[in-house]
């Protein structure tokens, strides 16, 4: 295992790839004599000799330099060098709680507590108090802190450890133990996701996304407990469901592992990944309610209408939909594999009665399986009720939104209830459809089409993207699509405080570097800068006395929107020399025909000749917003003459 300073030596080997490096360069960089330098050199050529993806070579009079084998790899190994670089000090208590966790959960037998106080540095007061919040922290996993002949261990059910280590985020801890074994190692990962890939692909298993990178990192505590000799055991597992298709793909999965890892592989470890795939909901053979949850819901709505006065009993997608959800969550239950979800605190503080609801029906469950459900999960199930509350109070709309997406209705729910609160006054329904079971008589009977993929739909230009948790960029790209430029504050709404930039003096190339720059971070697109000088490339974006307007060839997202650049000294534009001072870099939201009734608004801005002019004597933002309102209350005015 490599110190500090080795890391540090090997680091910038990597920034210096494929150039030599003299010992004498890193004593006088680290302040350390030849010799410690050249003993450090030792151990990291010995540590690379384990290591496939690169070699240190060396050159008399030279030095050495790092020789990249596999780029793939030498970046995960590069990644997993920082991430042990970046590892925290001791120091701090709540870290050396999490850290006397991990050494005793990574330990088949009892450590001595002297062990611990010559690890960590601590005296033996500061230890014990330490072990009393280890056992505060374990108590909830049923595990138990034995003590005794001045040892202490962990014990209890592998399964619940693992649990521990997933909950606890120890599994994030870039931390060796004496072994060499780490939880995160970026090459390790990698080879996780590709097997992953494979198998899912091979089975026709749909995911998503965040389920997808969750299931790595479960796989990876797996893989690497089975390394170090923690196996489950069977008296900890007490299955009775049929585990169906998940158990052939954990067992596909697993026999790659087994191969690439070099671990022996039990049938309880294939059983409980297995599990866990089934707890996710995404497979197709868990898309069947039993007759038993059917009745739940039925009792639990029922209840749910007698306590809150709400009725959902004749809302038949509510109920299929909670059912679905809870045949998966009946399983995250009973084995204690609940999910994480990073919006509870946004969720509960947005939708107050449909969380409520949530928290009630919880109750109903705990009940029924014995089982007390987390906040996350309430929080997933919370907007189920609240968009089943909004769409009761939403058929006064005019437009019918189709969405089509191929995500289960768990991930899409809560796109649907944002977009009912959003535009509840302008739709009259919000429906969601799978990409083949799309019929021509949808295509007459909606009038505004979004889609949660960038697919087929997307790319022949019939729906809009939508990110399946909306922000106000979407927020402003679907309502321009239902409403399109209703007045002049529509319109300067496209211009953003973050999109503007004001200079003195500058080149082309530097302004739609600028530009492109700005609104790629700012909207978190890609390719925008490579389709911009495609469209400079076929003619001049020049287009009014001292403006210029360019643009992509093809629109890279669903954003409609404008950068501007002021430049005091004029630049030259194009080939005709054309010297511009205001460039407004236009994209138009692909798929969202209403967003091009901006360039006739444009069209009013270039007829005021002299905007230009003060512009640049006040070459600031709100200035800029003053002139445009003022230009297009102008144009607007002779327009109607």
């Amino acid at each position: 295992m490599l110190n500090q300073r080795q890391i540090e030596i090997l680091l910038e080997f990597c920034n210096h790839s494929n150039e030599f490096l003299t010992a004498s360069f890193f004593a006088d960089k680290l302040g350390v004599s030849l010799r410690t330098v050249q003993g450090d050199m030792k151990i990291i050529r010995k540590e690379l000799e384990n290591e496939t993806c690169a070699q240190l070579i060396s050159k008399a009079s030279k030095g050495s330099c790092i020789q990249v084998e596999d780029y793939d790899e030498f970046s995960a190994f590069v990644n997993s060098l920082y991430q042990q670089y970046a590892t925290g000090s001791l120091n701090y208590p709540v870290s050396r709680v999490n850290k006397i966790l991990l050494l005793l959960l990574n330990r088949h037998r009892a450590v001595p507590i002297t062990e611990i106080e010559d690890k960590f540095y601590v005296s033996r007061s500061t230890i014990l108090n330490d072990l009393k919040k280890v056992e505060e922290a374990i108590e909830k996993y049923h595990l138990e802190l034995l003590r005794g002949s001045n040892k202490v261990m962990i014990d209890g059910f592998e399964i619940h450890k693992r649990r521990c280590l997933a909950e606890q985020d120890l599994y994030l801890a870039h931390v060796k133990n004496e072994q060499g074994m780490v939880y995160i190692d970026e090459r390790q990962i990698a080879k996780i996701k590709n097997i992953l890939t494979e198998i899912f692909v091979e089975h026709k298993y749909h995911i998503m996304d965040t389920d997808f990178n969750n299931a790595i990192l479960f796989l990876n505590i797996m893989i690497c407990r089975m390394g170090e000799g923690f196996y489950i055991q069977p008296n900890e597992l007490d299955i009775t469901e049929d585990l169906g298709n998940a158990y052939e793909i954990s067992k596909d999965i697993f026999e790659k592992i087994s191969r690439r890892f070099f671990i022996k592989i039990t049938d309880e470890e294939i059983k409980y990944f297995a599990l866990y795939l089934q707890g996710q909901g995404n497979n197709s053979d868990s898309d069947t309610i039993t007759p038993e949850m059917d009745q739940f819901i039925s009792e639990a709505l029922e209840s749910i209408k007698l306590n809150y006065g709400v009725d959902f009993t004749d809302n038949i997608n509510l109920r299929i939909t909670l059912a679905l959800h809870c045949m998966s969550l009946s399983i995250r239950l009973k084995y204690d594999m609940q999910m994480k979800n990073d919006m509870l605190e946004y969720i509960r503080g947005t939708f107050p009665l449909g969380y409520d609801v949530a928290a009630y029906f919880a109750f109903l469950l705990n009940k029924e399986y014995g089982k007390q459900v987390s906040e996350d999960e309430v929080a997933l199930l919370a907007v189920h009720f609240y968009s089943s509350l909004l769409e009761r109070n939403s058929r006064t709309g005019k437009q019918k939104i189709l969405v089509i997406s191929s995500l289960k209705n768990s991930m899409t729910i809560l796109l649907k209830q944002t977009l009912l609160r959003w535009f509840s006054e302008y739709v009259s329904a919000i429906d969601f459809v799978e990409p083949m079971e799309v019929t021509e008589e949808m295509l007459d009977e909606y009038g505004v089409f979004l889609t949660t993929e960038k697919e087929e739909f997307f790319e022949q230009g019939l729906a809009m993207y939508v990110d399946i948790f909306p922000n106000q960029h979407d927020y402003m790209n679907i309502k321009l699509m239902i409403d399109g430029f209703k007045n002049i504050e529509d319109v300067v709404s496209i211009f953003h405080p973050e999109l503007f930039c004001s200079v003195k003096s500058a080149n082309k190339s530097e302004v739609l570097e600028t530009l492109c720059s700005h609104a790629a971070q700012y909207y978190g697109l890609e390719n925008l800068h490579s389709q911009v000088l495609q469209r400079e490339e076929i003619g001049s974006t020049f287009f009014s006395k001292d403006i210029a307007v360019p643009h992509p060839m093809y629109a890279v997202s669903s954003d409609t929107f404008v950068g501007v650049y002021v430049s005091k000294k004029p630049i030259l534009w194009d080939e005709e020399k054309n010297e511009v001072n205001l460039i407004m870099l236009m994209h138009i939201g692909k798929n969202n025909p209403q967003a091009f009734q901006l360039w006739d608004y444009f069209s009013k801005i270039f007829a005021d000749k002299s905007l230009v002019e003060k512009l640049i004597e006040e070459p600031n933002y709100e200035n800029f917003i003053r002139l445009m309102k003022e230009a297009l209350e102008i144009g607007i005015n002779n327009s109607d003459i």
